[in-house]
């Protein structure tokens, strides 16, 4: 499955990320993050070398970045408010 994670890059969703590539092998993770305030790539150290993971620096309020970058995802996990979903 490919797992598409908004806001990826704070305490919760880097805790969730590194859980979820450690403990689903099989599974790929697509985080996007645009960043800002709570965003800290350092969060994500040891998994930002991994195959499964992936990085994209975008808001998710850009509907054609999230598509992009999550398109044939099986499904999402959103840390940020002002998520909701669109369908590819």
């Amino acid at each position: 499955m490919k797992l598409l994670v908004t806001g990826g890059a704070g305490f919760i969703g880097a805790n969730f990320i590194r859980y979820w590539v450690r403990h689903h092998p099989d599974d790929a993770v697509v985080n996007i993050d645009a960043l800002t305030y709570a965003g800290n790539l350092e969060n994500l150290v040891s998994v930002a070398e991994n195959p499964r993971y992936q990085f994209v620096k975008a808001d998710i309020t850009d509907q054609k970045s999230v598509v992009s970058a999550g398109g044939g995802h099986g499904g999402t996990f959103c840390r940020r408010k002002s998520c909701r979903s669109f369908h590819t």
